[in-house]
């Protein structure tokens, strides 16, 4: 979030594809449940960076 005008920042391309690669590891290895609602937390997150910069 940018502090002066409480927007999320843009993510590069490149950026994106790679944490959602990352992301889709997530579900195919065993990791702890807390690790499991870290990439939760950030899918959510990229989803609503996304979705902000249709707008």
């Amino acid at each position: 979030m940018n502090r002066d005008t409480n927007e999320d920042p843009a993510l590069d391309p490149k950026l994106d594809a790679a944490l959602s690669e990352l992301l889709a590891q997530v579900d195919a290895e065993p990791i702890s449940p807390r690790l499991r609602e870290l990439a939760r937390q950030l899918e959510a997150a990229l989803e609503r960076s996304r979705k902000s910069r249709m707008k």
